[in-house]
């Protein structure tokens, strides 16, 4: 099932299957972003390391919003509808970059999830299109990664298949952390 599709079927659905499947997804993408931050250099193991904050804050906000509607934080995930999140093995620059194009994928289908929260709670519109825009922000930030790995592997294409953690450490952290001789 493709995110627009997860989109369409999550339309169908009441308020609170919605925000299960957002309180969900964004445990799921806190997972996915954990796992993308080991073994990449401090540098962006650090950003990783964020962006799996900020979707732990997501779903806190969401917690909070779940039980003030509903009672309780017991939320339901529809069981027919999967996460947009996906693992993917890193093991050379273009895994690196193949896991950042789904990335930005997954976040255009939580900013979408979150504009059609939006829509179904009127009275919670705010929340929902602050976290859409955090997730738009998470987009742009994951492209820039994205096109920094691209343009480092088309002007060397051998770095396509070079693996991961030899080529960040080399590349970025070198400047980060130099090593000190003596």
């Amino acid at each position: 099932m493709d995110q627009s599709e997860i989109v369409e079927k999550l339309k169908s659905l009441s308020s609170r299957e919605v925000l299960g499947y957002a309180i969900a997804s964004e445990e799921d993408a806190k997972r996915f972003y954990l796992e993308l931050a080991k073994g990449k250099g401090e540098l962006i193991s650090n950003f990783f390391e964020m962006l799996a904050m900020s979707e732990e804050a997501h779903k806190n906000i969401l917690l909070k919003l779940h039980e003030k509607l509903f009672g309780n934080v017991d939320y339901e995930t529809p069981q027919d509808i999967p996460f947009s999140e996906s693992m993917i093995k890193i093991e050379t620059l273009g895994n690196l970059v193949e896991a950042l194009k789904t990335a930005m994928a997954n976040e255009r289908n939580a900013y979408r999830v979150y504009k059609m929260l939006a829509e179904k709670q009127p009275d919670y519109r705010e929340i929902f299109e602050y976290l859409a825009m955090q997730e738009k922000a998470h987009m742009e930030a994951l492209k820039v990664h994205k096109d920094y790995m691209e343009t480092k592997i088309e002007s060397q294409p051998e770095l396509h298949m070079a693996p991961i953690e030899a080529r960040i450490s080399l590349d970025i952290e070198k400047y980060h952390k130099p090593e000190v001789r003596y």
